[in-house]
């Protein structure tokens, strides 16, 4: 006689896109933690459910209709024979600001469609959720995990299979303990995450090496966290990276707040992935203040790049965040990074307390003069439960109630600037970031003699203007808000239509050439090494003058190089991009 089948107990998560870094960790941590408990395992399968906005039942829907669609998906999971006969269903969500309106439009229809169903719910919005007393009157879910939730999931789940009370601290929403690092299981090392799209498909990896933070950054929701950092043990690294190796993974996001807050653990762990994870891509964030020339050394003989918290270079506006900065000590710890070669990126942020669009446009030069692969740039987000929302109000901070909870104005600030600040930040994005234009961006901008800013701030109302959009086929997904990167190709044909313009207007046409030359040059080449792709290339200039020194003064170099036109491919090889001149 064939036993009957376990329920299932669902835990959910919702990615924003599919790629490498949209690994349901949170979800996976939970999932593994409830698995390890014999009392659950023994009664429920616990199923660790994935989706993505991009997948086509959910794209383009509304969150309500996302979220209807996916409860009918999880529903379909509990509808077994028999199924009042095996238990309580249970679903547990991850949820976080983006995708919390999704998650209780889909809590409300999965309630209808399983009506003995208990839905509990945790992750950073729930956490955030301070003054929250109760999760029924205030949300879709019975019972909220506010807090990390591996204990207190497990502990909530005993419960409600056993019939028994839940715990005071969820009954009551209040926030949990922060959890024993060492005690808890790798959600890597049992599978919980093997069948995820971000690993299955994308060879990704999410990896966790530490929680809390020794920084209050006022915007974030650390700020009035635990200041203590509670490190995995090393052993557990170990071996998740050796996991990593061993299934083929080939980027893995790292995910610590502050990963080189610890000098001695950050090297050690630098020499351990040297040792056994050469072909793997790291991204690290790092402070840059806490760099040194060893440390920038040791970032240069792994595959890597470095993302990099700036934020802003308006001294006073970073002393309201809590976020205080030495730009003069901030310029010499990049410029290590630079000297050693290793890729990294920069991270800035608008509509802070105290900033302007004038000093917003500075801290882009500046950082652009600092020479980042790219520029990550953010309106303020005021979150629930941090510092700063606390203070909102005697700063005259307004911002959306709801998620994603973004700045709408400061008295410095005005709407209306936030506007322009918005459209620089979309237009370096494009230009600068996906245009992969870091090698050749402050070159081609000097004989115009505009800052970066302002370039931009030409480009945005370039890609906006309707006339130019039509002449230059401007894809619709260039548009602000919009989420599809463009491809490189697409991205460099708008540079080069741009520069064009720029370089007619300001009476420079006769270098145009060499723009020309320069940006698709570099553009291929940076094909070749990110995608293995082969370009062949029409140019006016030989290769070896555009890649010199010299090409780096573009008046000089049109006064000075031979226009010597040429045909040549581009091509990928073990070492690197390479090139062979056809005609």
């Amino acid at each position: 006689m064939n036993a009957s089948p376990k329920p299932v107990l669902a835990i959910a998560s919702i990615q924003v896109q599919s790629s490498y870094q949209a690994v349901p960790l949170g979800a996976a941590c939970i999932a593994s933690a409830l698995r390890s408990d014999r009392a659950i395992a023994d009664r429920v399968s616990v199923r660790l459910v994935d989706f993505s906005l991009e997948y086509p039942k959910l794209s383009g829907l509304s969150a309500r209709e996302a979220g209807m669609a996916i409860a009918r998906d999880l529903a379909s999971l509990y509808q077994v024979p028999d199924a009042a006969a095996l238990g309580v269903p249970i679903a547990g969500f991850s949820d976080y600001g983006w995708n919390r309106a999704i998650f209780e439009a889909a809590a409300i229809e999965l309630r209808k469609l399983v009506p003995s169903i208990v839905i509990f719910a945790g992750g950073p919005e729930i956490t955030a959720n301070e003054n929250m007393a109760s999760a029924r009157d205030a949300t879709p879910f019975d019972y909220l995990v506010r807090g990390e939730g591996e204990s207190a999931s497990r502990a909530l789940v005993r419960a409600i299979l056993a019939n028994a009370p839940v715990p005071s601290e969820i009954a009551a929403g209040k926030r949990v303990p922060d959890e024993d690092c060492i005690a808890l299981g790798s959600p890597w090392l049992d599978g919980s995450l093997d069948d995820t799209e971000a690993v299955r498909d994308f060879k990704g990896a999410l990896w966790e090496l530490a929680r809390g933070c020794p920084y209050n950054c006022a915007y974030c929701y650390e700020s009035k966290g635990s200041k203590k950092v509670r490190s995995f043990p090393a052993d557990r690294l170990e071996k998740e990276l050796d996991r990593f190796v061993s299934t083929g993974t080939e980027r893995v996001f790292v995910l610590d707040p502050t990963y080189n807050a610890s000098r001695d653990r950050a090297l050690a762990l630098l020499r351990l992935i040297e040792k056994k994870a050469p072909e793997i891509h790291f991204n690290f964030e790092v402070r840059a203040e806490l760099l040194d020339r060893e440390m920038a050394a040791s970032f240069s003989r792994i595959a890597c790049s470095l993302q990099i918290g700036l934020q802003s270079s308006n001294v006073e506006a970073l002393k309201l965040v809590n976020r205080p900065v030495d730009i003069a000590q901030f310029t010499k710890k990049i410029a290590l990074l630079n000297d050693a070669g290793v890729t990294f990126g920069l991270d800035l942020m608008y509509g802070l307390p105290g900033d302007t669009l004038s000093a917003f446009r500075s801290s882009v030069d500046y950082a652009i003069g600092l020479y980042p692969n790219n520029l990550e740039i953010f309106r303020l987000a005021v979150l629930p439960g941090t510092a700063l929302a606390d203070r909102a109000q005697e700063l005259k901070i307004e911002y959306r109630p709801e998620p994603p909870y973004h700045v709408i104005s400061t008295p410095k600030f005005p709407a209306q600037d936030l506007e322009r600040a918005a459209n620089i930040a979309h237009a370096a994005d494009v230009f600068y970031t996906q245009g992969r234009a870091v090698t050749w961006f402050l070159s081609t901008l000097a004989p115009l003699k505009l800052k970066g800013s302002q370039f931009l701030q030409d480009f945005a109302l370039f890609l906006a203007d309707p006339a130019m959009r039509k002449k230059y086929g401007v894809p619709e997904t260039c548009k602000p808000g919009c989420s599809r990167d463009l491809s490189h190709r697409e991205a460099e044909r708008l540079q080069l239509a741009f520069l064009a313009l720029k370089y007619r207007e300001k009476g420079k046409a006769h270098l145009a050439e060499a723009v020309k030359d320069i940006v698709t040059l570099n553009g291929a080449w940076t094909r070749a090494l990110a995608e293995g792709e082969e370009t062949e290339l029409e140019l006016s200039y030989q290769p070896d003058d555009l890649f010199g020194p010299d090409a780096m003064d573009i008046e000089y170099f049109c006064e000075n190089a031979y226009m010597e036109r040429c045909r040549i491919r581009l091509f990928p090889t073990d070492e690197g991009p390479d090139y062979s001149v056809l005609e």
